[in-house]
């Protein structure tokens, strides 16, 4: 979908001054095929066998992937890199402008690298993609205005004509079809590397009665542009808040008199908003006529489809990097025109090379995927985040990842009821927290006016956003929160949720933050303060709790992308939380470990628990072990080994957990009885007759009724034999166990009365 609206009348008089075409079929926007085009320029012969193969390639892929035929668009494409590899030498013979003609350098080469990130996209398809959508704004300039050298001389003094230019009309022909035709490879492109991610809906916004302050620099690198300071005044709040990417067309103001004609001038890039998303600035010749330093006259729609999306690619990749400084791709602008700057990894020559191992190398595997980087818009949601935070949260240091002076380095700090940011250079301007728009807003001592710091939230590993800041936005770039976060990786908001207590009576609660302070509320709505303590990576109770000073130990994942909080242990119970995705299957629990019995005061035992648990999915899960009365019954979890200690007599509840990496929670609640306690609950007990004792190889229980189990263990607790549904005189073959003292558990099944008896075998 499409959208247009005018901008404010600023200028009364513009003079206006459009190129006059010289053929009227150069400027239908869709006029010219590959016949026409060949036929322009002097037939197929005039170009080498490899230009055509490219330029071939590219119209007939690009024709085949609009009619849904990507396998042909992928044989195209495969063909021609099977003639000519993908990174080879060969592609340098195809770097000119044969006969004035501007096909891409090398020819056509950035479009088939697209047309095959698509190709290949479209015939592998997310088919359950979570589709959203970037809003993108074409902002058209009506006029631009300033000095214009005519020859070296007034190009070297910074003098020359003063000029009004008016937007060529062109641009908003047919329904804008340059600007269309330009984007269209480019936007398919986007889906593509996204895995369909993400869509782009492109509206326009006209600003006729804008005029735009442009100038010529006198030394190379030549630019013949202004500031677009003007554009973002002229743009309503909505419109600059609701648009994640912006396109800035303005009049050109590029000198074409013949003293220049083998000179090139930068008339754009790529800048940012205030939001951090991406600028595209250029004039409006750079779709309308070739620059002359890429080649001569008009553009056909054959050479705008090859070039304008090369183009895009070029600066839209200059902000990949930039919102990806972790991966080091552009340091110091333009590094991979340096060969010996690329990674190791990296395969090919060309500047589509890189970008094409960037893009499956780097950013498709980064740990915040693209669809999440590249919306840049204020959503209702976020705002609901930043607008529960409080001002407080703000204050401490910040900076860019990559310092390069003082200016990068600086801290929110108070004064009074003011706030204000203040660099490393001892610079300060004053800011104003707006947290329901998600903003510290400048005033006018900033000396960026309208420049306004942008709250970052942290996002999760997931793509859940939270609400704690992890850094400002300003002018585009992220200044990183310098604070004491766990690990250096996430703030202590990523704790807050429900958990359950496994178990025992799975009890559940939630941490939870009011007006910057953490809190455990209870199930009973109860809250107790909780007082962060980074350093080790827990909670502490506050006073108005039942334990001042108790710690909740927050048990912590680390992966690659972040860190996920699984739960928790207070005093001897753990708390989890639920597992992030509600589709892969917990831990199983296939062979169980049975009642356990111990002589009292026994030492530390070990038991492997290796194979009590496994993960259908094999992925790896953490063993936890909790005791109902850690001070009689110690338990403890070391890689395999279950180990155990104990003191008095009595019977005891020990609880096994599986975590995986998802959060899931499996559990087994195991009795462990220490020494000799007898229930009085059952009386049919009391009445068992166990003989002989000591005993050689048979052992006989009388009056054992069938609903009894009895259960055989060494004295160091490990399960020897069980026996089910006994007869009321049972006789147990005990010849195959090992000399020494045993522990016989009976146990009342129905019940669960139990009695222990010791055993001698000789």
């Amino acid at each position: 979908m499409r959208t247009k609206y005018l901008g404010l009348y600023l200028q009364l008089t513009l003079l206006l001054l459009v190129p006059t075409a010289t053929d009227g079929q150069l400027f239908q926007c869709d006029g010219t095929g590959l016949p026409e085009f060949y036929s322009m320029y002097g037939g197929t012969g005039q170009f080498t066998q490899h230009t055509n193969a490219a330029i071939n390639t590219f119209i007939d892929a690009e024709e085949a992937i609009a009619a849904g035929n990507y396998s042909s668009a992928k044989t195209l494409i495969n063909n021609l890199f099977n003639t000519y590899p993908k990174g080879s030498a060969s592609w340098w013979n195809v770097f000119n402008a044969p006969r004035g003609t501007n096909l891409g350098t090398p020819h056509a080469y950035y479009g088939v690298r697209m047309l095959e990130d698509i190709a290949d996209y479209n015939l592998n398809p997310n088919l359950n993609p979570d589709v959203q959508t970037v809003n993108m704004s074409v902002v058209l300039v009506g006029c631009s205005q300033g000095i214009q050298p005519r020859n070296n001389l007034e190009l070297q003094n910074g003098t020359g004509a003063f000029v009004t230019h008016q937007l060529d009309s062109r641009i908003q022909e047919d329904e804008y079809c340059m600007v269309d035709q330009s984007l269209d490879l480019f936007l398919q492109y986007i889906k593509a590397i996204t895995n369909g991610r993400l869509e782009v809906n492109v509206n326009f916004i006209e600003l006729p009665n804008l005029c735009m302050n442009v100038s010529v620099t006198r030394n190379p690198p030549y630019l013949a542009t202004g500031s677009i300071g003007p554009v973002w005044n002229n743009l309503n709040e909505t419109s600059k808040n609701e648009t994640d990417w912006f396109w800035i067309i303005y009049p050109s103001h590029l000198p074409l008199y013949p003293d220049f004609e083998d000179k090139s001038f930068i008339t754009g890039g790529m800048g940012s908003d205030s939001k951090g998303g991406p600028v595209f600035i250029i004039d409006d010749s750079w779709l309308v006529r070739k620059p002359p330093h890429l080649g001569d006259g008009y553009y056909t729609d054959i050479e705008r489809r090859i070039y304008l999306p090369q183009w895009l690619q070029h600066e839209f990749y200059h902000h990949l990097y930039r919102i990806y400084p972790e991966f080091k791709l552009e340091v110091n602008g333009h590094d991979w025109f340096n060969r010996s700057f690329w990674p190791n990894d990296f395969t090919g020559q060309f500047e589509a090379d890189y970008y094409a191992e960037s893009l499956h190398k780097r950013l498709q595997n980064a740990c915040v995927h693209l669809s999440n980087k590249l919306i840049t818009r204020n959503d209702a949601s976020q705002l609901d985040l930043s607008a529960t935070m409080i001002p407080e949260e703000l204050l401490g240091s910040y900076a860019l990842d990559n310092v390069g002076n003082p200016w990068h380095i600086g801290q929110i700090i108070r004064s009074g009821n003011q706030y204000y940011w203040r660099n490393s250079a001892n610079v300060q301007w004053r800011v104003t927290p707006k947290l329901e728009e998600g903003i510290l807003e400048t005033g006018s001592d900033s000396p960026y006016p309208g420049q306004n710091f942008k709250l970052e939230t942290y996002r999760t590993p997931d793509g859940d956003r939270i609400p704690g800041t992890i850094g400002l936005i300003f002018q585009g770039e992220l200044y990183r929160k310098q604070f004491n976060l766990l690990r250096q990786t996430a703030p202590l908001e990523i704790t807050m949720g429900q958990y359950t207590q496994a178990c025992a009576n799975n009890e559940t609660g939630q941490i939870i933050k009011a007006n910057g302070q953490f809190f455990w509320e209870t199930n009973r709505k109860e809250l107790w303060p909780l007082i962060p303590n980074t350093n080790n990576e827990r909670f502490l109770l506050g006073a108005e709790s039942p334990n001042p000073g108790a710690a909740f130990n927050l048990i912590l994942q680390e992966e690659d992308c972040g860190l996920h909080i699984t739960g928790f242990r207070y005093q001897h119970n753990y708390f989890w939380r639920p597992k992030r995705n509600p589709d892969n299957p917990n831990p199983k629990l296939v062979n169980p470990l049975p009642d356990l019995a111990f002589a009292e005061n026994f030492t530390r035992q070990s038991i492997d628990v290796s194979t009590v648990f496994s993960d259908e999915d094999q992925e790896t899960f953490n063993l936890y072990a909790s005791s109902s009365d850690p001070s009689e019954l110690e338990v403890e979890i070391q890689g395999n080994q279950l180990l155990l200690s104990g003191g008095a007599s009595g019977s005891y509840t020990l609880c096994l957990m599986a975590v995986d990496g998802n959060g899931g929670v499996t559990t087994q609640t195991i009795r462990v009885t220490v020494g000799n306690p007898v229930s009085t609950t059952d009386p049919s007990l009391r009445n068992l007759h166990i003989f002989p004792n000591p005993t050689k190889s048979r052992l006989y229980i009388h009056s054992a009724p069938p609903n009894f189990k009895v259960s055989i263990y060494s004295m160091h607790g490990t399960h020897q034999k069980t026996y089910h549904r006994l007869a009321n005189t049972a006789s147990i073959d005990v010849s195959d166990m090992n000399q020494g003292c045993f522990l016989l558990r009976v146990e009342n099944t129905d019940n669960g009365a139990y009695t222990f008896e010791k055993i001698i075998r000789y």
